[in-house]
């Protein structure tokens, strides 16, 4: 319940928007242990919403999360290092923590180590020989740049520019450069927002089972961002992310399932993909799994399994 109301005051969901009621509400969901609020709490200290920006208490609330094996604080602490969120910019940090967040299991990580392997080779030598090779037509140069352009690493950050050079690479089928085009047109950030366009290049990604690629096609279709909704092929892009490890996917599939939206009404189906979610410590999935099985809706009632799975749930700070 703190934590929910913590979560009210940050997004301004169900009241106005406050910072300090956040801070106060995150604050006393951490101390009763609750990992997510720890992940909240982080986030607004490194960005000194609700006071004096706090780098290090923010790294502090994620390594009490990381002692609880949280991977997504892991990737969080990553995050920090990478941006310069709260902390000075320190890619080598940044590396270490991804990498760790990709032997505990992140589905995040390779991205994010891709990302920093290409800034890695930008500053290996001059930009100039990478531009003369993207401008010969070399996907991979033409990546490398566009990666320049959207991180400004070596070069004044212009995501104009890096959307050009993302779309060449893209055209040419490399399947990062699409997802990033997908990003840039989806967002607006520094480009003219099209939805439709981020449909276009979402779908080029997601073809080549890039899994972020078509969980955020599916939530398009679903929402009718960028086009109509059209639930049918929301829930076949969702069923390709999450057969790919999403779990986000997993659980607006189950929820699919669950109310017969875009697919047939099916308990059971609703049930596994909760399972799969709930399996990568998602709390949304493993509240929905507790219930289904304590009452066998969809599954085989199993109260002994239940109970674990609460468990895991308060273990998790998903109980408040």
């Amino acid at each position: 319940m703190q934590f929910n109301l913590g979560m009210m005051y940050d997004r301004g969901q169900g009241t106005d928007q406050n910072d300090v009621e956040a801070v106060k509400w995150y604050t006393r969901a951490v101390d009763q242990g609750h990992i997510p609020a720890m992940r909240a709490l982080a986030a607004m200290k490194a960005a000194g919403r609700g006071g004096k920006p706090d780098g290090a208490g923010a790294l502090a609330l994620l390594r009490k999360a990381v002692e609880q094996k949280d991977v997504a604080a892991i990737e969080q602490i990553a995050g920090m290092y990478l941006e310069g969120s709260g902390v000075p910019v320190d890619r080598a940090q940044a590396k270490q923590w991804y990498q760790k967040a990709l032997a505990a299991g992140s589905p995040n990580a390779k991205d994010a180590l891709d990302l920093i392997a290409a800034m890695e080779r930008q500053e290996a030598g001059p930009l100039a020989p990478i531009r003369v090779r993207a401008m010969a037509g070399d996907a991979n140069a033409q990546y490398d740049l566009a990666v320049a352009y959207h991180t400004g690493n070596t070069v004044q950050k212009d995501p104009a520019q890096a959307l050009n050079w993302y779309l060449k690479a893209g055209a040419q089928g490399n399947v990062m450069a699409q997802f990033y085009a997908g990003m840039l047109y989806s967002s607006g950030d520094g480009v003219a927002q099209d939805l439709a366009q981020a449909r276009v290049w979402f779908g080029k990604a997601a073809a080549q089972d890039n899994k972020d690629a078509a969980t955020n096609l599916a939530v398009m279709f679903d929402l009718g961002k960028g086009g109509p909704v059209d639930l049918a092929q929301a829930a076949a892009m969702y069923q390709q992310a999450a057969k790919l490890g999403s779990a986000q996917a997993q659980v607006r599939l189950a929820g699919m399932y669950w109310m017969g939206q875009g697919v047939k009404k099916d308990y059971s189906q609703a049930a596994i993909y909760y399972r799969q979610a709930a399996e990568q410590n998602e709390l949304t999935a493993i509240r929905k799994l507790v219930y289904l099985l304590e009452n066998g809706v969809g599954t085989a009632r199993n109260v002994e399994e239940s109970k674990k799975w609460a468990a895991k749930l308060e273990q998790l700070g998903g109980g408040n």
